[in-house]
């Protein structure tokens, strides 16, 4: 009783607290940040889920072992990307207090290779998820949460070009938004 008890106010905590920034989202109009807002707090439901209930057997896992070992592959590229993203404009992007904006443009390091680094690591993080828990509930939370990052990406992409102008438009001709490989490409 006491997992569904945590389950239920881990999960509620989640909610107001990416309820208040989705809020504040819809509020200001920012549609990369209301998707965002939505994958994360779908994603991160189901990992309470998941690690509270969903594995002491609410429900059923496939547990087909390959699967799960490519999941827990993914998460090391998922979290580079992510907290790489994060360092990087808590370190060059001139931050104005939230943990993600920046004032200046970065072009270097790993948004030399993609322009949205961090929204792809939380897609290949839910596809992990789907992958280590195989369960119809990681399905069902982390498809919708993968698209919604990718809606964010595409989004934000409006958002940075109000902010930087041509500039931005210029890096968006040279550095593609998710394609790693197609950014490395060009790298050399």
């Amino acid at each position: 009783m006491y997992r569904y008890i945590l389950c239920i106010v881990i999960c509620a905590v989640i909610w107001i607290i990416n309820g208040r920034w989705l809020l504040e989202s819809i509020k200001e109009h920012v549609t990369s940040e209301i998707y965002t807002h939505i994958g994360l707090g779908a994603f991160l439901t189901l990992l309470v889920l998941e690690l509270t209930i969903g594995m002491h057997g609410a429900w059923s896992h496939s547990n087909v072992k390959w699967l799960e070992i490519i999941g827990w592959i993914l998460y090391a590229p998922a979290a580079f990307l992510v907290f790489g993203a994060i360092a990087t404009l808590q370190h060059k992007g001139k931050p104005t207090g939230e943990l993600t904006e920046s004032t200046v443009i970065i072009t270097t390091g790993i948004y030399g290779v993609i322009r949205q680094p961090m929204t792809l690591g939380m897609a290949i993080w839910s596809i992990a998820l789907i992958l280590v828990f195989q369960s119809i509930l990681s399905v069902i939370l982390c498809v919708p949460s993968a698209v919604c990052f990718w809606l964010a990406a595409r989004k934000d992409v409006a958002n940075n070009i109000k902010k930087f102008g041509a500039d931005y438009e210029e890096y968006m001709n040279k550095v593609p938004m998710w394609n790693v490989f197609k950014g490395l490409r060009k790298l050399k």
